[in-house]
């Protein structure tokens, strides 16, 4: 038999197979090849934010080694400075990174967006911080968080449209959940991180080099997530396919991709909205109430570490619920009782995090984080799905970005200014609450939801 007539016969028939599966099934190849899919966004997905998440729980010791001042309190506005300029980058990435998702194909932004991260990371690791260095190694260290928030700009939210595009219909809300979980997990990762740090070295020696771990760990991890991005992942045939090797859009082009992408802005305001509550909630409870503590209480570091560490690694299972709640419930009902829960614990949450003890950290962190976490597992597939597929990467990628850049990044930047300046310590909780009405409001003018609508 002609080789080229028999590969033909083995495509012909894997067409079969995977035609027969019927809608939302794919054969047993495919699976293996949508697992590794998933697990490669997973990965990716948690260290990008590994690496912010040990930013912004090691913000004090950057503050000291590359803002030096005699003033502690501006040295970590300083530092949660930076933390921040490292989110206002995404939205910047998002329209660099997102059409290069939709007209090149999803793997290749996805290939991208690691390599930048893992590549600062190292750089960031290997930093001087001598005297000697300091005004040039802080100068550094912004650019680097800027190449990171670029690379973040894409990421997270690429990693999700791959996911939704290519999972099984009846269990979308469940499988963006898993992927959207990996973010949470490098966020645990990070405050293990830093809870091993603090708890096995002395403040001398955690300022000195103990801080470089893992960042240096941060680009190790970076070249698993490149090789599992670089196999051959093939997806089941349609629009799915088409995503991931190259988007609708490469047919028509940037000028065609920005035109729809202007059609969609009110759709963008409306995911912005959605999203600012729980945003700005999420990096307040879990980024500036640690630092807050760890400011006033420095030798209780490892404790103050732990705790966020025990808290997130609940909030993951928290995230997989909501993900599995969606799916049965639909994901814009539960994310929306799960913002009012959110809002009516806050503020209690935030005078209990701020009473001055352990015990008051973790029992306030952990009232926020049950509401927090579920919410965090049902927007990852109601929000991607509220734009076409040919635009839906760009489009995302901007509206999450945005939101993060201006609301979320923001967030312990302004918190800290609060507090710390001006004595108010309800005012962050109350910023928080003040996006709970717009996010309710944005829900209100969703589209229906329906998993089949996904691919289209």
């Amino acid at each position: 038999m002609n080789p080229s007539t028999a590969q033909a016969g083995q495509a012909k028939t894997q067409a079969g197979r995977d035609a027969d599966a019927g809608p939302g099934k794919t054969s047993g190849a495919s699976r293996d090849a949508i697992g590794r899919l998933h697990l490669a966004a997973a990965i990716g997905n948690g260290l990008e934010w590994f690496d912010f998440a040990v930013y912004g729980y090691f913000a004090s010791d950057l503050g000291r080694l590359f803002f030096p001042s005699d003033d502690t309190t501006l040295q970590l506005i300083a530092s949660f400075a930076v933390f921040a300029i490292g989110y206002l980058m995404r939205p910047v990435g998002s329209l660099l990174l997102g059409p290069v998702g939709d007209l090149l194909g999803r793997r290749t932004m996805l290939i991208t967006s690691v390599v930048v991260m893992g590549s600062c990371s190292l750089l960031i690791g290997l930093l001087p911080a001598s005297p000697a260095w300091t005004p040039w190694a802080g100068y550094g260290l912004l650019a680097l968080r800027m190449l990171q928030g670029l690379s973040v700009g894409g990421e997270y939210t690429g990693a999700l449209t791959v996911v939704l595009e290519n999972a099984e219909p009846q269990r979308r809300c469940w499988r963006a959940a898993v992927a959207s979980a990996g973010s949470l997990v490098g966020f645990v990762a990070g405050a293990a991180a830093a809870a091993g740090i603090y708890g096995c070295l002395t403040p001398a020696q955690a300022l000195s080099w103990g801080w470089r771990l893992p960042f240096l760990a941060g680009a190790v991890v970076a070249l698993l997530a490149f090789w599992l991005r670089r196999l051959e992942l093939p997806a089941p045939s349609g629009a799915a396919s088409a995503a991931l090797h190259g988007g609708p859009a490469a047919h028509s082009g940037p000028l065609a991709l920005l035109q729809a992408l202007w059609r969609e802005r009110a759709v963008v305001l409306q995911v912005m909205a959605a999203l600012a509550f729980a945003d700005v909630a999420f990096y307040l409870v879990l980024v500036f109430e640690p630092q807050l503590a760890l400011e006033r209480a420095p030798a209780l570091a490892g404790g103050i570490s732990a705790i966020t560490a025990v808290n997130e690694a609940i909030g993951v299972a928290l995230v997989l619920l909501g993900g599995w709640l969606s799916d049965r419930f639909s994901p814009q009902r539960c994310m929306g009782w799960g913002c009012i829960a959110l809002g009516v614990v806050l503020l209690p949450a935030c005078l209990a995090m701020q009473a001055g003890s352990l015990l008051g950290l973790a029992l306030g962190q952990l009232l926020a984080v049950l509401p927090l976490m579920l919410v965090c597992g049902s927007f990852p597939a109601l929000l991607p799905a509220q734009f076409a597929a040919a635009q839906r990467c760009t489009a995302f990628s901007l509206a999450y970005s945005l939101v993060v850049a201006l609301v979320g990044g923001t967030a312990p930047l302004l918190a800290s200014w609060l507090v710390l300046e001006r004595g108010w310590g309800l005012a962050p909780g109350l910023y928080a609450l003040l996006w709970l009405p717009a996010c309710l409001w944005a829900l209100r003018r969703f589209r229906g939801w329906e998993p089949s609508s996904v691919a289209g």
